[in-house]
């Protein structure tokens, strides 16, 4: 299907662009670059060279000069957009160098030059690996690459954790299964039911009339939302310091960029049911608004909080903007302009099939208002320095052309108005693009598109109040998926980096906000089909974490560098995976714990 399209070409894609188009700078390196070591004569240390221990993630380059003049080895990452090269210090003629480079699994550019900048020779590699060692030969008639040791093989600890968990997911599945069966009850309950028969049967009958059917909560609205915070938790813990489980630096869609806004979808969801629910108890309009004031403000001011953990607050360099800053803001628009046209009754008089779109027509208009003045900042907004429509890394990103123009219209007004020493300080760019300004991901521009993501999710609960049919919903939710997945791929041409709008959590761009709508109306449809239609599954684990998000969202905060959360451990994917994994799974035990308990905490 095309929203599976849009995610792998998001996902891991794009790194490798021309070398020719890249022009060397006098940039002396630093990130990505770990340590250089000081060089050597061959004839004395060549044999003996060593990086030492190297840690995630790290590549081990022995520089080999085999000529008689002076080289310069310049160096820069797949991942980095049309940047300039980065440049070690010269190699001295016949010597050595030790270079051990970070982010190993984006590939990388090399190129060996002389004194008068011209190009020895130019090297690519897609994929160095982790803990693996080369050396390059600098020799009169150029130069080679020659891979000494194989890089490790870092996924079989992914593939194990997978089958293991993926095996305990079928016991609970089978578990739940039999525990809910008439054999069950049958082989455990049949000696003990037919003595209690017999006990009270003169005195006692059951009244069927009396039993009234219960309204069963949606489970697939939950499960999605345990899905997302599972994996929030797990990404947040560190992701076994995967670069997948990790956010992208600027432009794409990792795993890691899922969660967040498929919570903001699906508050947009629950926003429908707890609206509608409020209205058919004869709440008044004047007080369901003091609710969603209120509860936009607890949202911030949890977020304003979790910003301070571990930090010696100052006033001064408080971080503003934040997750639950933006749940909190994104709720009380979009609640307010709800509650404006909602009503009592679950479905319009007309019978047309597009009713939970027309009846809502006004709001429509309200929401489509921010989307556009999103697109029209973004366009004509620009600091002094920058030109008009870049919203581009900054930094080293074309040629360095734009180096103080870090998100362009995003970040500038969160300069103007918050100030930078109120945004957050070390954007995800800054590892690849070496960008100096602060950048805020969750910044004031993203608020608009953000707003726009919830309502899409207030769609989706729309269509489950007034559409009664499992088939008409699920028609529905898939057309929306396919539509804002047609949206998406076409804002950013199904390019990671040479779209219209390319997809980018850091700036919340539009063409972000429809792929991962349409992801998220995906995985509704999936769930619903297997939780609430066939019942196939019941959810959980998943289900009872997303009963409890909000206590797993801040307990997992809170608890980040806690033991028995964390504890230190050697860096290794393996290590960090399991310690990852631990702590994730720990939170998963809570929320069935208090799922038991009926504890249940929300805001």
């Amino acid at each position: 299907m095309l929203q599976f399209m849009i995610l792998w070409c998001f996902i891991g894609t794009g790194f490798a662009h021309s070398i020719n188009s890249i022009q060397p700078i006098d940039i002396f390196f630093e990130v990505p670059l770990k340590n250089t070591i000081s060089s050597a004569p061959i004839v004395e240390k060549a044999g003996n060279m060593t990086c030492g221990e190297l840690g995630i993630d790290e590549s081990c380059i022995i520089i080999n000069s085999n000529v008689d003049f002076v080289v310069n080895f310049l160096y820069q990452s797949l991942e980095c957009q049309n940047c300039s090269l980065l440049a070690l210090e010269p190699l001295k003629p016949h010597h050595s160098q030790e270079v051990v480079l970070k982010l190993a699994s984006l590939g990388t550019i090399w190129e060996v030059a002389n004194e008068q900048n011209k190009t020895l020779c130019g090297l690519t590699r897609n994929y160095l690996g982790e803990n693996s060692w080369y050396h390059i030969d600098v020799n009169q008639t150029g130069c080679s690459l020659v891979c000494d040791k194989e890089p490790e093989p870092t996924y079989y600890p992914v593939v194990i954790a997978i089958s293991i968990y993926g095996l305990l997911f079928v016991l609970w599945a089978l578990g739940n299964y039999l525990y809910r069966s008439a054999f069950f009850n049958n082989l455990f309950h049949r000696h003990s039911l037919d003595d209690l028969a017999a006990a009270f049967s003169s005195s006692t009958t059951i009244d069927d009339k009396k039993q009234k059917p219960t309204q069963q909560r949606l489970r697939s609205l939950d499960t999605v939302r345990g899905i997302a915070i599972v994996v929030m938790i797990f990404v947040n813990y560190g992701g076994g310091k995967y670069w997948y489980f990790e956010h992208a630096h600027w432009n794409g869609l990792t795993v890691a960029d899922l969660v967040f806004p498929w919570f903001i979808w699906m508050m947009g969801m629950s926003m429908a049911f707890s609206l509608k629910s409020q209205l058919r108890k004869i709440v008044s309009k004047k007080k369901i608004f003091f609710r969603i004031v209120k509860r936009s403000l607890i949202l911030f001011g949890l977020g304003l909080m979790l910003n301070t953990l571990n930090l010696n607050v100052d006033l001064h360099n408080l971080r503003i903007s934040g997750v639950l800053q933006r749940f909190g803001v994104s709720y009380f628009v979009v609640a307010t302009v709800h509650l404006f046209y909602a009503s009592a009754s679950d479905s319009d008089s007309s019978s047309s099939p597009f009713r939970d779109i027309i009846s809502y027509g006004g709001e429509w208009l309200v929401m489509l208002t921010f989307l556009a003045s999103h697109m029209i900042l973004m366009y004509l907004v620009h600091s002094p320095d920058c030109p008009k429509g870049y919203f581009g890394p900054g930094g080293l990103h074309d040629q360095g052309a734009y180096f103080n123009c870090t998100g362009g219209a995003a970040g500038y007004i969160d300069r103007i108005i918050l100030g930078p020493s109120h945004l957050y300080q070390h954007p995800g760019s800054k590892a690849i693009y070496h960008n100096t300004l602060p950048y805020d991901p969750e910044g004031i521009l993203g608020y608009f598109t953000s707003i726009f993501l919830v309502f899409l999710g207030l769609q989706a609960g729309k269509i489950l109040l007034m559409h009664k049919d499992p088939k008409a919903r699920l028609i529905r939710w898939t057309t929306w998926a396919l539509f804002t997945g047609c949206i998406s791929g076409i804002l950013c041409c199904f390019s990671k980096n040479d779209g219209w709008i390319p997809v980018n959590k850091n700036l919340w761009s539009v063409s972000f906000i429809f792929a991962t709508a349409s992801l998220a109306f995906l995985l509704l449809s999936i769930c619903y089909i297997v939780n609430d239609v066939y019942k196939f599954w019941s959810g959980g684990p998943f289900y009872h974490a997303g009963m409890n998000s909000i206590m797993l969202y801040i307990g997992h905060n809170i608890t980040h560098n806690m033991f028995p959360w964390r504890w230190q451990v050697h860096p290794t994917h393996l290590n960090e995976l399991f310690i990852n994994l631990w702590g994730t799974t720990l939170w998963v035990i809570i929320a069935v714990w208090m799922h038991k308990k009926n504890v249940f905490v929300t805001v």
